[in-house]
This record gives structure tokens, C-alpha cells and sequence, in this order.
């Protein structure tokens, strides 16, 4: 019984520690873009296929880069950035990534603003097509079906300046809305009935290895 009831304590102090930590952390913030809208219009590209194309003023502090495309099992995504002939920062996203509007790749930090600035992005191996949605800009391209003259639209991503902690009150307003009833006062509702829930799996199991 000792030792479950140190297992089970080390494991909730864990798990309160991890939480903190998450919540002490900055949610990423978009400092720049290319300025190329995500058109509701379309195209399908298919996998295997790279492109180069303006990439507007890359922001100083840019940890990640979000691009506008979208798939059901996306493929990996190869990104890189350069100043005239000279590389900047890179990432990679592995492939499985899901539906969604965007991607996003992580890249080395950007440890200064880049003006005027190129990106390269290359698409691995794709099961089936996936949408890419831009604009029509000047571009250069490298092989592969995207279209010469589509745009993608590029968002440059970095830590913002306040911790979760500081959002708290305004993530719980707006997971109140669209409710019925509607109002703060659920969130702080789930956060009992999670801690309750916890702390009665704690006892039963300590009950039951009695």
C-alpha cells in the first residue's frame, strides 16, 4: 500500500507539474505574413513537387512557418528560407499531418529580420492530392503540378509576450460562449468536475488495492 500511494502521489504531482509548465508558456503569435491572401479558390497539387517564391520580411524571432495548404494524411514538408543566395533558417514537417486549413513548420529560430526575403518549399511523396490556396503571383517554380503563377500564402510565427496564465481569463470567456446555458461559470464548472473525477479514481484505487 505504501508504495501505490507513493506511486499514485509522484503521478499526480507530475501531471500538476506538466500542466504548470504548459500553461506558464507562451501560445505562438503570427508577426508577419507575405501578404498573399488564401483565396476560397483552390488548386490540387500533388505530391513530390517544389517551388520557390517571395517571401516577404521574415520577422526576427520566427520559430515556425504556417503555409496554406491542407490534406487528409499530408506529406512531408521540406521549408527554407534565404536572403539573396544565403540561407536563413529551416524546418521539416513529417508526413501524416491532418485536415486542416494550414501546416506548420517549425524552423530554426530567426535571430534577425530578414527583408525581401525568398521561400522554397518542398512536398514529399502524397498518397492523394492536396489543396494549396494563394493567389496569383509571380513565381518561380521547380517541377511539380502547384502552378507557376499560385502564390501561397505564408504566415511567420514566434512566441508572444504573455503566458497562458494571463489568457485565462479570456480562453474561459470565449469557451463560455455558444452554449446553452452560456457564461464563464462553465469552465470554472469542468475544472471541479475534473478535479472531482480525479480524486475519486485516487480513492477507489487506493480502496481497492486495500
Amino acid at each position: 500500500m505504501t508504495s501505490v500511494r507513493i506511486a499514485l502521489a509522484v503521478g499526480l504531482v507530475l501531471v500538476a507539474a506538466a500542466l504548470g509548465v504548459v500553461v506558464s508558456s507562451s501560445p505562438v503569435s503570427v508577426a508577419g505574413t507575405n501578404a498573399i491572401l488564401a483565396s476560397p479558390a483552390f488548386v490540387y497539387a500533388s505530391g513530390d513537387s517544389h517551388r520557390c517564391q517571395p517571401g516577404g520580411t521574415v520577422p526576427t524571432g520566427t520559430t515556425a512557418v504556417r503555409i496554406s495548404a491542407s490534406a487528409n494524411i499530408g506529406p512531408s514538408v521540406t521549408l527554407k528560407v534565404f536572403s539573396g543566395s544565403h540561407p536563413v533558417t529551416s524546418g521539416e514537417r513529417d508526413a501524416g499531418w491532418g485536415v486542416d486549413e494550414t501546416v506548420t513548420v517549425p524552423v530554426t529560430r530567426v535571430s534577425r529580420t530578414i527583408p525581401a526575403s525568398t521561400l522554397c518549399i518542398a512536398f514529399g511523396a502524397a498518397i492523394e492530392p492536396f489543396e494549396i490556396k494563394g493567389a496569383q503571383e509571380p513565381t518561380t517554380t521547380a517541377g511539380g503540378p502547384i502552378g507557376e503563377s499560385l502564390g501561397l500564402r505564408v504566415e511567420y510565427l514566434r512566441p508572444g509576450h504573455a503566458s497562458w496564465w494571463s489568457l485565462a481569463s479570456s480562453v474561459a470567456h470565449r469557451m463560455g460562449l455558444g452554449h446553452a446555458p452560456a457564461g464563464t461559470w462553465i469552465v470554472f464548472l469542468l475544472i471541479a468536475i475534473m478535479l472531482t473525477v480525479t480524486a475519486l479514481a485516487s480513492r477507489l484505487i487506493l480502496r481497492e488495492l486495500r
